[in-house]
């Protein structure tokens, strides 16, 4: 886990200043992307094309490096429909700076200066295969400036609660939850985040990208600045929004949007439009892979996750798609060389959500993520430790067992758990009526209850939150996973006003224990709910 406290010395000690102006000079602060041992990319946008300067404290002395910026065309506003809250900006300039030769595992502080503003930060390399990490996995932000101007969300009671009548929102508007779940997350010292989808409500309207950027590397906070975001595209990534909506040119015109913010390691893709949509990170002990499921072939059948999406630049991820072998050639390479494997997309497969409704039966969205059942064979075979996605709203998870079969040609029995963390700061929904998740084992709306002293709540209920992953070994050199899910509580008065936020963590608490051969899953739940497995 990134060493915060070295960081903060870092700054403090005259290497860079802690607190820098930042100025007209930056549209969006600088953010690290695409780690790894000996590298690191830093980003930034600007509102003019001067270059700026990149300077990196190393043990040898600062390694200064200039930029040299493209103005960023596929961050224009909706050219369907004219977007809310104009006038607005013109095109910003996109700058991107890969630092190499820096040591695994190693924090590193930096700057930025572009024209007269400064902004300084820290950043740590992906460390050595045999070292601890630590992620938080979120989705479903669906940021837009409305998040402050409209009422708090649908607040459905979790089953079983004591919440007085009269309350049917929740207890702060969306951007108020977004913003301290980021400060929650930031305060654990992860080493990435990965978000399932979904991070803008409209992703062919610049200024809802605007809103998620104001987020994460911008006046609501820094988080990017030091932590790599590894995003998968959701359904509103492919959406352009009043005009455009989901055709193929709407959907093209939003995700190059996504596409132009995030870097990735490269998937090989024949068709260039795939680039950057699909994409495998390794990072110590752990694999992460991450999926494109934004559209299915045939076209609205049962292998499609969004029926109203046809002809855009969103790859097949059906077997015999360049996708899908893809995907089994990494996992099979992630099984001989990491001790977890992690997979995220963003349609749940097994949710109780209304994206979770099967193809034909009532309640159907036509955005079902049902149909990316179809990879869950290569997921057992190849010793998938969990899923995570988003898109139905709600904090779950399933497990289900089956068998892996190993590098030696044997085969073990094996389960996968699949959580579904889609509250990072929009709905907070229950289930639907026509859902089917045979599997689940845990979700907030049945397991977590609400305890209210008059109008004050005191706990349990559905919140804003994110599942926290800790990897690490024990005294006996064996690799464990830790998974738990934790939320950002509301603390309140008397009178029912919030006055603070405070972490908080579900009573549904995952480890996963890997052998040396990667095999094999035992579960048991306790007190806790806690499942103790062996993968």
């Amino acid at each position: 886990m990134m060493n915060r406290n070295r960081c903060l010395l870092l700054l403090l000690v005259g290497l860079l200043a802690a607190q820098v102006a930042r100025g007209d000079a930056f549209r969006v602060l600088p953010y690290v992307q695409n780690p790894a041992k000996d590298a690191m990319t830093v980003r930034w946008l600007s509102e003019t094309g001067e270059p700026g300067v990149l300077t990196v404290q190393t043990p040898g002395g600062p390694l200064e490096l200039r930029s040299q910026p493209q103005l960023a065309t596929a961050l224009a506003h909706n050219p369907f429909k004219t977007e809310p809250g104009g006038p607005h900006r013109g095109l910003p300039w996109l700058h991107r700076v890969r630092v190499t030769g820096l040591k695994p595992g190693t924090t590193y502080a930096y700057r930025v200066r572009q024209g007269t503003a400064q902004h300084g930060d820290c950043f740590r390399t992906a460390p050595d295969d045999d070292q601890p990490v630590r992620f938080i996995a979120i989705a479903d932000s669906e940021t837009e400036p409305e998040s402050s101007t409209s009422p708090p969300v649908a607040w459905p009671p979790a089953t079983g609660g004591n919440r007085p009548a009269g309350i049917a929102r929740y207890v702060a508007d969306q951007t108020t939850g977004f913003r301290e779940n980021l400060k929650v997350i930031l305060a654990r010292r992860p080493d990435f985040v990965t978000i399932s989808g979904d991070l803008a409500e409209t992703g062919g309207e610049q200024r809802d990208w605007d809103e998620f950027w104001r987020h994460v590397a911008g006046d609501y906070g820094t988080l990017a600045g030091s932590v790599p975001i590894f995003p998968a595209l959701g359904n509103h990534e492919n959406f352009a929004g009043p005009g455009g909506g989901y055709s193929a040119e709407g959907a093209n015109f939003a995700t190059d949007k996504f596409l132009a913010y995030f870097e990735a390691p490269s998937n090989g893709a024949t068709d260039p439009k795939h680039r950057g949509r699909y994409y495998r990170i390794d990072y110590g002990p752990v694999s992460l892979i991450t999926l494109d499921s934004s559209d299915g072939l045939p076209h609205q059948t049962a292998s499609d996750t969004n029926h109203y999406l046809e002809g855009s630049n969103a790859p097949d991820f059906n077997p015999g798609s360049e996708q899908y072998r893809w995907l089994e050639a990494q996992l099979a390479d992630a099984q001989r060389k990491s001790r977890f494997t992690f997979v995220q997309f963003h349609h749940t497969m097994y949710g109780s959500g209304p994206h979770s409704v099967p193809f034909g039966k009532l309640n159907f969205s036509g955005q079902s993520g049902i149909a990316m059942r179809v990879i869950q064979p290569l997921l057992f075979r190849y010793g998938v430790a969990a899923v995570i996605a988003g898109h139905d709203e709600v904090t779950e998870r399933a497990m289900v067992t089956g068998t892996e079969t190993l590098p030696d040609g044997s085969n073990r029995p094996h389960s996968i758990h699949f959580f579904v963390v889609g509250s990072a700061g929009d709905g907070l929904r229950g289930p639907s009526e026509g859902c089917e998740n045979p599997y689940r084992k845990f979700i907030v709306h049945e397991d977590a209850p609400e305890v209210w002293n008059g109008k004050q709540l005191v706990s349990g209920g559905k919140h804003y939150g994110h599942l926290e992953v800790d990897v690490t070994r024990n005294d006996q050199g064996r690799w464990r996973a830790e998974l738990v899910p934790a939320y950002t509580f509301p603390l309140m008065d008397a009178d029912g006003n919030v006055v603070g936020w405070e972490r908080r963590v579900y009573d549904d608490v995952v480890t996963i224990t890997a052998n040396p051969e990667r095999a094999n899953a035992k579960a048991g739940r306790g007190a806790r709910r806690k499942a103790a497995l062996v993968h």
